[in-house]
């Protein structure tokens, strides 16, 4: 099981963009209405790619256990970067 120590808000809105590159995932907690969330990662190549759309239910949480870039969202959601 992964472990990680410290976190760090990455947006509270519909989107959100890394200022550094050091975060090991993300949590994203959802509000009270289901949505879609995009990720963007780095691909192995270096270049910015997404995945998505991913659909969470109403009051759900994701840990995205991936470098994350940014990421924008159907509706209001919070997250955090992990390291």
């Amino acid at each position: 099981m992964r472990t990680f120590r410290k976190l760090k808000e990455f947006g509270t809105t519909v989107a959100g963009a890394t200022g550094g590159r050091s975060n090991e995932g993300v949590l994203f907690v959802n509000g009270a209405v289901a949505g879609t969330l995009t990720v963007q990662s780095l691909a192995p190549t270096g270049a910015i790619t997404s995945v998505g759309p991913i659909s969470l239910g109403a009051n759900q949480t994701l840990i995205y256990p991936i470098f994350t870039y940014g990421w924008t969202a159907s509706q209001a959601m919070k997250a955090y970067e992990l390291f």
